[in-house]
């Protein structure tokens, strides 16, 4: 795990064909934000359940918090870094 992730702590769940997922991703990278990606589609499908109680994604995690809903995460994210 690199620096800047550690500084931010973000961490996006995300599957390959997942669409709104994209679009968060998109928006990560436009914003220029360092962040980890795990692959929702496998194994990790637990572990999304136990964070949000649904099986959807995306889900970003900023630290501790858990957001949901991919226009939620880019409203969130352009408030805190744009």
């Amino acid at each position: 795990m690199d620096a800047t992730l550690q500084k931010t702590g973000i961490r996006l769940y995300t599957g390959d064909y997942c669409p709104f997922c994209k679009r968060v991703k998109n928006e990560l990278e436009r914003l220029g934000l360092d962040y980890d990606t795990v692959d929702a589609d496998g194994d990790m499908r637990e572990e999304v359940i136990r964070l949000s109680g649904q099986r959807a994604i995306p889900i970003l995690t900023i630290g501790d918090e858990v957001l949901v809903d991919s226009s939620r995460i880019i409203r969130e994210l352009r408030n805190r870094y744009a």
